[in-house]
């Protein structure tokens, strides 16, 4: 064979090889858009409650009628969830439904049974019914910082995603987008930093007075570095830097600085005794604190915490598309019974006990794999997908959730928002027409 006919052949499948990449790409992406249109429809069509605009803490599938709680933080999941819809046309009236949302968070409606009590400080409860308010019995005077701060970051992505968008198309700025502004500021952020030098946070306050818990707080790092991000920024804007400000240069800003813990040569954000947290609590920060969603050393770390979680699943003998350390509704496998218990839990690496794998915490990291260029995570959740393994269909909007990885074909029969949210979340850093743009612009 002459060297111009093996030069031909080399530059045919070259050819060939790319054009087969890119069609994967494009399958890929395809993909990726339409389990995203999924979810987005998803909590607009079965988590909100259309008369209070309030998000259901959790579904029930297989047809049983859901509970009527509202989670806090399932409700900043859904402002997100409109300002993504709103982004790709999917949600015409995103700006209204948000309205009605905002002003009964607010209190603004005239006649409404819809009332919620907040703390002096203007805390929000964790759960409420979604249609009148009401405190369960069991949970009666507890206002929660981490549900409000992810309230509130869901209420700022959606404004600054209003205002940006009513800028670049030259129209009025929307009325959701300025109450959920006004949502953001009328909490005072500062209350939560217990000690600014420890960096230690509040994690509830007992009734309208707010009496703080006598030994429980946090440190860094988990979800709640959420409130000293949003702490800091809310000094800055009313030109009062204190205690907050303090707690986040010293604690949360640099993430060289963070708690590390060394695992199998990896450094992953851990607590300072080296317990490393579950997955969607990194997450969380990610996407929802615009320092570090454009901080390339926290998405550096991400990549470290996925190949932790990997590994993870490896070691335990998983398929190696299977993986994710997340939380949610799970099933309890051992002791083997006829029929398996279904229990609620939150898995890391230091405990998995019921070997349950979590696809919204794969897609939680897709921002990895966008910036380098990859689409390994995407190629794993594709092939979950079509052969059908912890695989989920509501009302005919499909979607991957947690599942154990012996038998990937049971299924749990409830899906709670603020954990799936990160499948959302991850979904909307692959899409060509949102990306991690969209939340380094529209975070907090």
């Amino acid at each position: 064979m002459t060297r111009f006919l093996v030069a031909a052949m080399m530059t045919c499948l070259t050819a060939l090889g790319a054009q087969a990449d890119s069609e994967e790409r494009a399958e890929l992406k395809a993909f990726a858009s339409a389990r995203l249109i999924d979810a987005i429809l998803l909590y607009d069509q079965h988590f909100r409650v259309p008369e209070t605009g309030q998000y259901l803490d959790a579904l029930r599938l297989g047809g049983a009628a859901p509970e009527p709680l509202s989670s806090t933080a399932a409700t900043g999941m859904g402002l997100i969830s409109l300002a993504l819809g709103d982004q790709l046309g999917l949600i015409p009236d995103a700006s209204a439904k948000a309205e009605v949302t905002l002003r009964h968070l607010l209190g603004e409606v005239e006649g409404s049974p819809f009332t919620t009590e907040r703390s002096k400080s203007g805390w929000y409860r964790h759960w409420f019914d979604a249609r009148t308010g009401a405190v369960p019995d069991w949970n009666p005077d507890k206002f929660s910082t981490i549900d409000t701060a992810i309230l509130a970051a869901g209420a700022a992505i959606l404004s600054n995603h209003l205002r940006r968008q009513a800028e670049t198309q030259g129209t009025p700025v929307p009325e959701a987008a300025d109450l959920a502004a006004r949502l953001v500021s009328s909490v005072d952020w500062r209350t939560a930093v217990r000690n600014p030098k420890r960096g230690s946070i509040h994690l509830i306050f007992y009734g309208v007075d707010e009496v703080p818990t006598e030994n429980v707080a946090t440190i860094p790092f988990d979800e709640y570095a959420l409130l000293p991000c949003m702490a800091a920024r809310y000094e800055d804007e009313i030109d009062q830097p204190g205690d907050a400000t303090a707690a986040w240069e010293t604690r949360f800003d640099m993430t060289e600085e963070l708690p590390m813990a060394d695992r199998g040569g990896l450094t992953l954000l851990s607590k300072p005794s080296g317990s490393v947290p579950s997955h969607f609590t990194h997450q969380f920060a990610f996407h929802l604190c615009g320092t570090y969603a454009r901080d390339p050393e926290f998405l550096a770390e991400m990549g470290e915490l996925m190949q932790a979680d990997r590994a993870w699943f490896e070691a335990a003998g998983a398929p190696p598309d299977l993986w994710g350390l997340g939380a949610g509704s799970e099933l309890v496998l051992e002791p083997a019974e006829t029929e398996a218990a279904q229990t609620y839990g939150v898995a890391r690496l230091d405990s998995n006990p019921n070997a349950t794998a979590s696809p919204a915490v794969m897609a939680g990291f897709l921002a990895v794999d966008e910036v380098m260029g990859q689409y390994n995570i995407l190629r794993d959740l594709k092939a979950l997908w079509d052969r059908d393994a912890c695989r989920y269909s509501h009302e005919d909007l499909g979607f991957l959730w947690r599942c154990a990885i012996r038998d990937t074909s049971l299924a749990v029969n409830r899906v709670e928002a603020i954990d799936f949210s990160t499948w959302m979340l991850g979904l909307a850093t692959a899409h060509p027409d949102i990306g991690l743009v969209f939340f380094q612009r529209n975070t907090y």
